[in-house]
């Protein structure tokens, strides 16, 4: 199991973000956190194809299973959220190492 921890920013939302593999080609994504917009997202991200033909995730935004779910369900377009998503999920199938990610502004 992968797992990550978001601090969303100013909504004032954690999120944690736990990827389970479901065999060689499919991930079990479950979101936990009060922001009720993320976990409308859990009933569509709960068997996601990750590999082979017509797979759902690693795709172009537009057709990512991860950015379909969030465009449906988040109304905030700069939420880091879908992001950290896809990038438990690569680290859960073994396309990219668990590294921190960080964003900071200055006004």
């Amino acid at each position: 199991m992968a797992r990550a921890e978001v601090d969303s920013g100013i909504c004032g939302y954690k999120v944690a973000v736990e990827v389970t593999s479901l065999g060689r080609k499919h991930v079990k994504v479950k979101l936990q956190t009060g922001c009720e917009m993320c976990m409308a997202m859990n009933p569509e991200l709960s068997n996601l194809k990750v590999k082979g033909k017509d797979h759902q995730v690693l795709r172009n935004i537009v057709d990512s299973a991860v950015y379909q779910s969030a465009s449906r369900h988040l109304r905030h377009t700069g939420c880091v959220v879908p992001s950290a998503i896809i990038k438990a999920i690569e680290v859960e199938i073994g396309t990219a190492l668990p590294k921190d990610v960080n964003i900071k502004f200055e006004k």
